[in-house]
């Protein structure tokens, strides 16, 4: 197996409730539609590098029930190599999601399932050896990330690191991560300090307090305000696009996957970013995450 891109990660069945509003505490809504797509922040990066003419491998696990079957077959369909996808005796991971359709925004509650079980020793030194960039999320255990990617800097793989959810990281993966990408509510878990989403002065100090060394680099995305780029000791702001916005759900997976899609083309970050913003500007006009993952030409076409 040899493939330039490697996702380790989380892989859900979405189970997603569209409605017009959102509940309060103790209140009964009826939602207008329900619908199910193949989910988790690892399977929709994997499945944006795919669409954007990736070959890309997917290392986790899902459950023996169901859930796990269709799955599997779902990343196949997206041609993802499923050679590494383990199975567990037990449940698959699935998300509760609900989408507000008039702001386009999500609540979500995830189930970990069989990603808890997800195991660094899945990937081989030899696959490893073949892999040019390796992406992983907080939707496995942090320490198996931690150990997988001390290996990984050892056959000088890329490493990306989406700090998502928002948990503390230990020094030893907070120092072996080349590239972390977080939205602003994760940039303020890691640096403990509020950021206003119109001052780029206070994402830049939030930044420097982070003490990242000259070989990481770090992509924050705001959303509808744009994205910040900080790498080698210079910084970049790319304006968003505007659209008429769908369902956010996975547009941050959508922007890291067609961000590594552009890296392993050896293009520079910054050229990365800009080509990744235009993705996720497609991906959140339309239903679902893994499903709204846009192709090459539409990236190109757009904007």
């Amino acid at each position: 197996m040899k493939n330039p891109i490697a996702v380790f990660g989380s892989i859900n069945m979405d189970l997603v409730v569209y409605s017009s509003t959102k509940p309060k505490d103790g209140e009964t809504i009826l939602g207008k539609t329900f619908e199910t797509f193949l989910g988790g922040k690892g399977a929709n990066q994997a499945v944006a590098c795919s669409r954007l003419g990736s070959n890309v491998s997917f290392v986790g696990k899902v459950g023996n029930d169901l859930y796990g079957e269709l799955l599997r077959e779902k990343l196949n369909s997206e041609n993802i190599d499923t050679e590494l996808l383990g199975l567990h005796d037990g449940e698959s991971g699935v998300a509760l999601i609900n989408v507000v359709e008039s702001t386009s925004q999500n609540q979500i509650i995830v189930v970990p399932g069989a990603n808890s079980h997800t195991r660094s020793e899945q990937m081989s030194d030899q696959v490893l050896s073949s892999t040019d960039i390796l992406i992983s999320q907080m939707e496995v255990e942090s320490k198996e990330i931690e150990k997988l990617f001390l290996r990984a800097k050892e056959r000088n793989c890329y490493r990306i690191l989406n700090v998502a959810p928002a948990l503390t990281l230990s020094n030893s993966l907070f120092s072996e991560t080349d590239l972390f990408v977080v939205n602003e509510i994760e940039l303020e878990s890691l640096t403990k300090k509020s950021i206003q989403m119109d001052c780029l002065e206070s994402i830049k100090e939030s930044i420097e307090s982070m003490s990242l060394n000259n070989q990481q680099s770090i992509v924050v995305t705001l959303g509808s305000n744009g994205v910040y780029i900080y790498q080698n000791n210079q910084y970049e702001f790319i304006e968003s696009h505007k659209v008429d916005a769908i369902d956010t759900t996975g547009s941050g997976d959508c922007f890291i996957g067609a961000l590594a899609s552009c890296l392993s083309e050896k293009h520079d970050l910054l050229e990365a970013a800009v080509f990744a913003n235009k993705a996720a500007a497609i991906s959140v006009t339309k239903k679902g995450a893994s499903s709204s993952m846009p192709t090459t030409q539409e990236v190109l076409k757009f904007g």
